[in-house]
């Protein structure tokens, strides 16, 4: 008898309410659960790290669901997801196990809104929602609010939202649900004002980071877990290729019944599913799409289809990365290397979930993808993990500061009330507080706070109705566009359409004929010509990507990250510091204070310039030693508006206090380890070696 049969017995007995609900028909559990479940029901904060599909959820629901219902008469669970996708994933596979067990199971988001007559047990929402309920969700009950009950909070995918404005929406709304509790206690609207906090992600580099970020009094779970990554053909080439070559023999389409490409682009979605369909139409495939920009109903179409059918292709964005169900695929494809590392190992993850053996194929256009595709399956073979960039996130001050006053029930905070929450929330930054009152008073100056006749601030009306649609509660800039609505089908489609050629497009691989256009509703029908529609362009996000792919260069390539090489070819030099687009902007930066002109090209791999200037150019670097925090942060501060623009930060961000600002600037560009690298830098002239042949082909 193994050791994990007898622990597996003693967590059985600790759970007598819900091992049925979650472990019946499994018996065993797996090792994430081992580990996690006696520290949650000993109340700990803790964050999960393990593999997509190793039981994360079950490992959290379960011993969670077991404590509250032994402790409270009324209790909820706040589980937040970084989609709508995710949320109504987790609500079907939750709501089966739980219907017969009177656990009150609701979701929450822009889809979907919940009437709340009572308070749930278990609620599931996105940060979005979760800021919309703590500013919407008074009750004339006798809980006073529909989070009073909160006693525990679960993040989900929680690797998704670390860095980023959503990431830090949810810590500031966790902190100010502390303190909902802390009222709800005081007025009896609870019986405990404790929050419990479970993270879950997937296996990170540094996990370290996201505990002290959301759960600084909590301890770190890990389960290893590795599945073997089959590539089925050695040979990388262009999707084009790739289908003659593999998706139309009867041999393949028997194999992979299943099958998910990914891509990196809305644009391309559509125009590999018009290609799928034309070229397979004799084939079982069902061929979809699915991405960001099409309407929910054609996205929850697709994900039903893939999950209940065989003889299925979907092309997706990164929309399907995130673990929602879409039943077990036999074959991943990506088209094309994601920017990310991590997407990289979300995207193949999502292969044969039931099995320790995940089939992929990798495609490329050209020898740098290819390259690229080569040095991230390495990575993922060896468990190689890269750090996540860091995020534009410092708008969200002024969103939290607006929502907080939105949640208060004559609309109005005190000063103090709002120098309060800001110094909880920033102390994870700023070691000087004062930087609060700054805050505060630079939003008055610029009239976004006006003091009411009781001292207390409220807001200028764009807020009111920023607030009264919805749109206060979302940190992401969305871009405008046209929504494409189909006449016959009687919905929408598509939304956020830029660009369209002619009188026919092609949409989800169907053409469609433009047959009016309705302020910003473009309506279509079934095309009757057989000439093929133009593909449509989407309105870009208003973000920047982060491009990871250099750092899995280096790493595959064995370069030290002190070592900067370059090689020389028809008298230009491009020096690769493949560092990401984080060191892309800090060079940018360099550049400029140092009046370096001669320097023609700086992408997220190299630098590129004559052959003449090389000594200039090295020389410049290496006098960076001589170069300070202090003088950078000057230099930032004279050329602040346009280096926000070019990091597209959000406009939000010339509202605050210009530490704030540069604050920004420097966590996004990661001065302090960039200055510290390019001290110690070794700059290799690489020419005529093998490592040139390799760097070579990330030359354009």
């Amino acid at each position: 008898m193994d050791n994990g049969y007898l622990e597996d017995l003693n967590i059985k007995n600790q759970l007598s309410s819900t091992w049925d609900m979650f472990f019946g028909s499994y018996g065993r559990l797996k090792d994430v659960q081992r580990k996690a479940i006696p520290k949650i029901l000993e109340g700990k904060d803790i964050l999960i790290c393990s593999p997509t599909a190793s039981g994360k959820t079950e490992a959290a629901c379960a011993p969670l669901i077991e404590r509250l219902k032994s402790r409270f008469k009324v209790w909820t669970i706040l589980y937040i997801c970084p989609t709508r996708a995710l949320v109504n994933d987790i609500y079907e596979r939750l709501y089966s196990r739980l219907i017969y067990y009177d656990i009150n199971i609701l979701r929450k988001t822009g889809d979907y809104q919940a009437e709340f007559k009572t308070i749930p047990n278990i609620l599931i929402t996105t940060p979005e929602s979760f800021d919309s309920m703590m500013c919407r969700g008074k009750l004339k009950n006798g809980f006073g609010h529909i989070l009073s009950c909160v006693y525990a909070v679960i993040l989900d995918e929680v690797h998704l939202l670390y860095g980023s404005s959503r990431g830090e929406q949810v810590r500031w709304l966790l902190e100010r649900l502390r303190r909902l509790k802390a009222q709800a206690f005081k007025e009896k609207w609870c019986d405990d004002e404790k929050i419990q906090i479970i993270g879950m992600s997937a296996t990170m580099k540094e996990p370290e980071k996201i505990l002290k970020y959301y759960i600084p009094d909590g301890e770190i779970i890990k389960a290893e877990g590795k599945r073997e990554i089959n590539l089925i053909s050695d040979e990388i080439v262009s999707i084009d290729e790739t289908i003659f070559k593999h998706f139309c023999s009867i041999d393949f389409q028997n194999r992979f019944k299943k099958i998910l490409i990914f891509c990196n682009s809305r644009n391309k979605v559509d125009a590999l599913v018009a290609e799928l369909r034309s070229i397979l139409k004799d084939s079982n495939y069902q061929i979809l799409s699915h991405h960001g920009s099409l309407a929910k109903s054609e996205r929850e179409e697709t994900e039903e289809i893939l999950k209940r059918h065989e003889w299925v292709i979907a092309v997706s964005s990164s929309t399907f990365e995130i673990g929602i169900d879409i039943g077990s695929i036999d074959l991943v494809v990506l088209a094309e290397p994601p920017l990310d590392m991590n997407s990289f190992l979300q995207r193949i993850g999502r292969g044969n979930r039931k099995n320790e053996r995940i089939e992929v194929l990798l495609c490329a256009e050209n020898d740098t993808q290819r390259l690229i595709q080569k040095a991230m399956l390495f990575c993922a073979q060896n468990g190689i993990l890269l750090n996540t960039a860091a995020g534009n996130i410092f708008h969200v001050i002024i969103q939290q500061i607006i929502s907080y006053i939105f949640q208060s029930k004559d609309l109005k905070r005190s000063k103090d009330a709002l120098k309060s929450l800001i110094e909880s929330c920033l102390k994870y930054y700023f070691e000087d507080l004062s930087v609060a009152n700054d805050i505060i008073n630079n939003l008055i100056l610029s009239g976004q706070l006006k003091e009411a006749d009781d001292g207390k601030l409220t807001v200028k009306k764009d807020w009111l109705d920023k607030f009264s649609n919805g749109q206060i509660h979302s940190t992401i800039r969305f871009a405008s566009g046209m929504s494409i609505y189909d006449l016959e089908k009687n919905r929408v489609l598509a939304t956020n359409v830029h660009d369209f050629q002619n009188k026919r497009i092609k949409i989800t691989g169907q053409n469609k004929e433009i047959i009016n256009i309705q302020g910003n509703s473009i309506i279509v029908k079934n095309s009757s010509e057989k000439l093929d529609g133009g593909l449509l362009s989407y309105a870009p996000y208003e973000t920047i990507f982060f491009n990871t792919q250099p750092y899995a260069i280096r790493t595959y390539l064995g370069l030290e990250d002190k070592v900067f090489p370059y090689v020389i070819r028809d008298n230009k030099v491009y020096m690769f510091h493949l560092g990401s687009t984080q060191r892309e902007f800090f060079i940018k930066l360099l550049i400029r204070m140092l009046n370096l002109k001669v320097i023609e090209a700086v992408n997220s791999f190299l630098v590129q310039f004559d052959k003449g200037y090389c000594k200039k150019v090295i020389s410049s670097f290496k006098d960076i030693k001589y170069l300070n925090d202090y003088s950078m942060i000057k230099f930032i501060e004279k050329d602040i508006d346009k280096i926000e623009k070019e990091l597209k930060i959000d406009p939000l961000n010339k509202l605050l206090p210009m530490k704030i600002r540069v604050e920004e600037v420097l966590r996004i560009i990661n001065l302090e380890e960039e200055l510290k690298l390019f001290k110690k830098a070794e700059f290799q002239n690489v020419t005529h070696t093998q490592l040139e042949m390799y760097l070579a082909k990330l030359i354009h």
